[in-house]
């Protein structure tokens, strides 16, 4: 498996934690990863956050949304 092959299918387990974890689900999961940019977030990232698990991750995911003004908690809401 190659190294972007690797960061695509580690990236599609993190969405798909953090989709159950905060409940988002079709569109609002759509736009609420394109809004905060939370896949070229973990692409960038992969290197440090690859070694936790997906809590933490998503821990850190709704960190970095809430420092761009956003909420995971609110954004099945929308």
């Amino acid at each position: 498996m190659s190294k972007n092959q690797s960061i695509a299918t580690w990236a599609a387990f993190v969405l798909t934690a953090m989709q159950s974890k905060y409940g988002l689900l079709g569109e609002a999961f759509a736009k609420t990863i394109k809004e905060y940019k939370i896949i070229p977030f973990l692409i960038n990232n992969y290197e440090l956050l690859c070694y936790y698990d997906n809590d933490y991750v998503t821990d850190d995911l709704a960190k970095y949304v809430a420092e761009q003004g956003g909420s995971l908690n609110v954004a099945i809401n929308r």
